[in-house]
């Protein structure tokens, strides 16, 4: 296994894209430190509330990273490219189009969906500015992971990230929390544009119109899980910004937005994974010694970061964001706990959507609901919220293992990657 794990790079990759992410991390920690010190608690909530809603308008749109990149890593296999330049073509003028009605309707609803997230409509304005990009960069994203090609993939997420503190340091002098959410704007179509020029064009295929019918039937997947990856990761905040003061969910904000670094790190372990298994499905291999190895990977990342915030969160917390953010410590471990068992998730989802097959959907969907119900019913005070984040993820995890352990004791005639990379 080792040998084997050595000669597809599985380690050096996820180094790679692992350290650029940590590294995207850490300027997202100096940009979200930055933010926190020069906001009182209750307008980084707002924000931060702005911030989660792009995460999650955004996370769906991965969804089409994995479509991109599926296409990618199988044209790989294939030795050919025609199919994935068709649909890198003709994907992004559609995502770009479609963004931009989004942001135009972003803005008409702007007032109204201010009213229900309690942050500024200017924010809303200054956050739609850059939605086509926010839409379209993850799929070109896509081509740079399904080719493998991940030193770039690093150096473009570790780019957004820089820009995005640069943006926020000029325009949030200028503008205050609105230039904050202009710069995340910049920063989008700063990046956007500097991976279109870096993909070079191939031949399309003939059959150009064909793309879509394909595509469609693998969203129907992915679209799906990736979906319910952001309600995962996004519901909490959202929730408790809803239903406690300004002061607690300014201080909740802060703790997520450290916390959430544990699970960044797991999502680039399964950026890694996703590739590596389409090319091994297609040919045929299960792959179970990858997703052992990037579980592995996430459990010692979890654990490491465990460690570290129940040493120091009072530290930390107050270094991130200011001595006002002090009280929400003593939650800050918990919360690495939670986003260490969404890492797993994660992986999981990443490796249940290779096979294109919606059963797992059938576990994923219904576990994914009890998230946002079960922090409706239990939110006495954000400790209660925490450890309720905790419980469903270790309930969804439990689920998604359950279910592969089920599918990989399936003789290898019935089992669901055998049907994979093929349908042309």
């Amino acid at each position: 296994m080792l040998a084997t794990l050595k000669n597809e790079r599985v380690i050096t990759h996820n180094l790679i894209v692992v350290g650029g992410t940590v590294f995207a991390g850490v300027l997202g920690v100096a940009f979200q430190a930055l933010v926190s010190h020069r906001l009182s608690p209750a307008e980084y909530g707002s924000v931060f509330a702005v911030i989660t809603l792009l995460t999650f308008i955004g996370l769906p749109a991965t969804g089409l990273t994995l479509l991109m990149a599926r296409e990618t890593s199988r044209d790989q296999a294939a030795g050919e490219y025609a199919h994935s330049s068709t649909l890198l073509h003709s994907g992004n003028v559609t995502l770009v189009v479609a963004g931009a009605v989004l942001a135009v309707v972003l803005v008409i609803v702007s007032p109204l969906l201010s009213s229900a997230l309690r942050v500024p409509p200017p924010q809303l304005v200054a956050a739609a500015v850059g939605l086509p990009f926010v839409l379209a960069f993850p799929f070109l994203i896509g081509a740079f992971q399904g080719g493998q090609r991940f030193v770039m993939l690093s150096a473009l997420l570790v780019g957004q990230a820089g820009i995005k503190l640069v943006g926020a340091l000029v325009l949030g002098y200028w503008w205050g929390s609105v230039g904050i959410i202009a710069g995340i704007s910049l920063a989008s179509v700063s990046t956007y544009a500097i991976a279109l020029g870096l993909l070079r064009p191939r031949a399309v295929a003939n059959h150009a119109d064909d793309w879509w019918p394909p595509a469609a039937k693998y969203l129907a997947v992915i679209v799906p899980s990736t979906l319910a990856l952001a309600v995962l990761l996004s519901a909490d905040v959202l929730i408790v910004k809803r239903v406690f003061n300004d002061q607690a969910a300014g201080e909740y904000a802060a703790v997520a937005a450290l916390g959430r670094a544990i699970f960044w790190g797991a999502s680039g372990i399964a950026a890694v994974l996703f590739p590596k298994m389409i090319f091994r499905a297609t040919q045929g291999d299960r792959g179970t010694h990858l997703v052992s190895a990037s579980l592995g990977l996430v459990a010692i990342g979890g654990l490491a970061g465990f460690a570290l915030l129940s040493w120091g969160s009072k530290l930390l917390l107050t270094a991130f964001a200011g001595a006002a953010y002090a009280g929400a410590a003593t939650y800050l471990p918990w919360y690495a706990v939670g986003m260490t068992l969404l890492g797993g998730v994660a992986v999981l989802i990443a490796t249940h959507q290779t096979r294109g097959t919606p059963g797992f959907l059938a576990v994923l969907l219904p576990l994914t609901l009890l998230e946002p119900v079960a922090l409706v019913l239990f939110h006495h005070d954000p400790m209660q919220v925490v450890q309720t984040l905790d419980i469903c993820m270790a309930v969804i995890l439990a689920g998604l293992g359950a279910l592969y352990v089920v599918q990989e004791r399936m003789p290898t005639n019935e089992f669901p990657a055998a049907s994979l990379g093929v349908d042309r």
